[in-house]
């Protein structure tokens, strides 16, 4: 059990997190910067983390199942502060921006956590319960960043993978926006081939400090922004890249109402787009042989018997519509009501 914030988190910049939580609740928290004295009072009535990418902290984040980058770390870097399964280490000629680590098959394994990002800090308790425990309570490991990189140089995409080189837009021609290829939106010049469909690079509208925070899935026709954590299909990325939202706003529901309205519209101008071709109607049914209108006028049926608003009548496919009330039906429903007006004319008379 931790009973004070370890001495390995003096010079470092702090932030305030609710107990039995993982992110901090105070606005604009990046910027708070809480010293180790300032943290102190807070713990443990609340738990408290640590913002990494400044003072040279950068802590390894494994999201592998097997642990993969925590054990490359510890056999070729050796042992250093350890608080559950984060590794601390000192970076020296490190610009504090986070770097992410990917398999050969793109798929994401990890982070070395850097600025605007924050860890839980030791002695802080788990949603689950657990405490954050520290599993090996030795000094902060300081090495050279070059020296970092080159043993995870096989997950870093920037190190091993070639930009692609093509800068041209494909074309595309259709009528359903949703299947619009991301290609069509935005070149994949600048972006580094990543395997499997993959490709990642700098934002196309807001850009990148690191030169990675966007993704792209040519498979799944999908993409993806690591700054806003929002990504979508190909409407989204339109939605983007036309200012109708912005990328910290795309995901699930983020183009209803008149978004996905002007979306389609610029679809149509500018990424090929086309308008549906209307099916025409064709009568079907009674309408083949009765003409609505004049079964109308033969039976005097000719107004709504809700509003007394004049009917107006579709003959070539046997339809009425009341536009006071909104009645409207075919020619089986109108039939009804004729007989049932017929029948409650005839039981008034008698």
């Amino acid at each position: 059990m931790v009973s004070k914030i370890p001495e390995q988190y003096k010079g470092m910049k702090f932030c305030r997190v609710r107990y039995k939580t993982k992110k901090p609740f105070e606005k604009d928290w990046t910027n708070k910067n809480y010293s180790y004295e300032e943290i102190a009072p807070h713990f443990p009535m609340e738990n408290y983390g640590i913002q990494t990418g400044f003072n040279l902290l950068g802590v390894l984040d494994d999201d592998t199942e097997d642990n993969i980058l925590m054990k490359l770390a510890l056999e070729k870097l050796g042992e250093t502060f350890r608080v559950r399964d984060h590794l601390y280490f000192k970076l020296k000629g490190w610009d504090g921006q986070k770097i992410i680590f990917y398999n050969l098959f793109g798929k994401h394994c990890g982070e070395l956590q850097g600025k605007g990002q924050m860890v839980v800090g030791a002695g802080s308790v788990h949603p689950s319960g657990e405490i954050y425990d520290i599993k090996n309570n030795i000094p902060i490991k300081e090495i050279d960043i070059e020296i970092f990189k080159s043993v995870f140089q096989d997950y870093i995409p920037e190190l091993n993978k070639p930009i692609i080189k093509i800068n041209e837009k494909t074309n595309w021609e259709g009528e359903d926006v949703k299947d619009i290829p991301i290609t069509s939106v935005i070149s994949l010049g600048g972006l580094r081939d990543m395997g499997a469909g993959c490709y990642q690079g700098s934002h196309p509208c807001h850009g990148s400090v690191g030169g990675m925070n966007f993704r792209v899935n040519t498979l799944s026709n999908t993409w993806y922004c690591f700054r806003c954590s929002s990504g979508g299909s190909s409407p989204e990325l339109i939605a983007v890249m036309e200012g109708i939202i912005d990328c910290s706003q795309a995901g699930r529901g983020c183009l209803a109402g008149d978004k996905g309205s002007k979306v389609i519209e610029i679809a149509r101008q500018k990424y090929g787009l086309k308008t549906p071709k209307q099916k025409e109607k064709v009568p079907m049914g009674w309408a083949l042989s009765i003409n609505i209108k004049k079964l109308a006028e033969r039976y005097k049926f000719t107004k709504c018997e809700k509003c007394d608003t004049p009917f107006e009548f579709d003959e070539r496919l046997g339809f009425f519509k009341c536009k006071s009330c909104g009645d409207f039906g075919g020619l089986k429903i109108f039939a009804d009501k004729i007989l049932n007006d017929y029948n409650n004319k005839n039981a008034t008379k008698n």
